[in-house]
């Protein structure tokens, strides 16, 4: 299929020497390009907490693998000064020879709310830091600009890209889409269904269309965790664990037309949080660890097992090719996997490396004319 792309992204990165034997595996696969995620701990309710900086390891990353695309996915407008990441981004655009992908997203809690970073106004600090990096880009020199959050005075940021830095954007909620539409080169949403994917596809278009922008020049990708096995006591498992990610994310089961009224109070008695409010922005470790998913039980057995398993990346290979051509169907142009099998032996034949190795050499050829 014409112009369909695939990313892996590597995740888990305590030992340089790990990651790096990643990213030499990859190298030698079919993968388009090699992402990073830009964590400071992990995922709320995950056990992993350790990451190196994504930053200085793609530097390493442009030598090992050469001619790999390489991207972010995702960092946030609250970390880093936008003429700070303009002039990173600019610097791995150089080392790659243009080959890299900027992604950014409003923000989550895991990195920010212990540490006390304000992740207040999110939409509005990522409006204006695209906007700062964007004039930085293309002027160079002298860009003034007087936002809510950032001032910037006849400022100088040299030297330019080489070539345009592309910016992709994690846009799940509709403030995030619209604003994607309006200033993304790429829309990168977090692991949707098919169906919700091709919803906000639908209305990135519209507003694309109308605010004259060139809708061939945008990419329409997508972030999914992937397992494949062959073993049903496993996939059953990692259906668990999917539904119980959706616990914290009731946006997606609204969208799936699966929220009850009663599930209002429900929810809040169990999270002290409001269903409309919660977001992956506002929760950290510490507050999972609050949440009482007993209370949660109602919520998590009435979304049926069958609708995980016929659209989220979780089964066979054989399963998994149907579904991703499910997503093509939806508008998906470039897919970033992360794969969440186990590396270790104990995994085998499913480890981490055999399961690259499987959608590499097997799946990625089913969408390639």
């Amino acid at each position: 299929m014409e112009g369909i792309k695939f990313g892996t992204q590597l995740f888990y990165s305590n030992s340089y020497d790990f990651v790096r034997k990643k990213v030499r595996q990859a190298y030698k696969e079919n993968w388009d390009s090699i992402w990073l995620p830009d964590h400071l701990s992990g995922i709320p309710g995950g056990a992993i907490d350790d990451f190196l900086s994504l930053w200085p390891m793609f530097g390493s990353f442009a030598e090992i693998a050469k001619g790999k695309i390489l991207g972010s996915s995702v960092t946030d407008p609250h970390r880093l000064h936008p003429a700070v990441l303009a002039q990173i981004a600019t610097t791995i655009n150089h080392i790659t020879d243009s080959k890299f992908i900027l992604g950014i997203g409003a923000g989550e809690g895991m990195n920010l709310k212990a540490y006390n970073i304000n992740s207040e106004h999110a939409l509005t600090k990522i409006r204006e830091s695209i906007e700062i990096m964007k004039l930085f880009w293309t002027k160079g020199k002298r860009v003034t600009y007087n936002g809510k959050y950032f001032q910037i005075n006849k400022a100088i940021l040299l030297p330019k890209p080489i070539k345009e830095i592309p910016i992709w954007i994690a846009a799940n909620g509709p403030k995030t889409i619209e604003m994607t539409a309006e200033l993304g080169d790429g829309w990168i949403p977090l692991g949707l269904f098919p169906e919700v994917y091709k919803s906000g596809k639908d209305k990135i278009i519209k507003i694309i269309e109308r605010k004259e922008r060139v809708l061939s020049k945008f990419v329409f990708g997508a972030f999914l965790r992937i397992y494949i096995n062959d073993d049903e006591s496993k996939i059953r498992e990692q259906i668990d664990i999917t539904k119980y990610s959706l616990m914290t994310q009731p946006q997606f089961i609204k969208e799936l037309g699966l929220w009850k009224t009663q599930f209002d109070d429900i929810f809040y008695d169990a999270t002290g949080y409001d269903n409309n409010e919660m977001s992956l922005l506002k929760i950290d470790r510490e507050d999972i660890k609050r949440f009482d998913f007993g209370k949660l039980k109602p919520i998590f057995e009435d979304i049926p097992n069958e609708i995980i398993r016929e659209n989220v990346l979780i089964g066979t290979k054989e399963e998994i090719i149907k579904k991703i051509q499910k997503f093509i169907e939806a508008g998906t142009q470039y897919f970033v996997f992360e794969v969440v099998n186990g590396a270790s032996g104990k995994n085998f034949p499913f480890t981490y490396w055999d399961v690259s190795k499987i959608i590499s050499n097997e799946i990625i050829p089913e969408f390639i004319l």
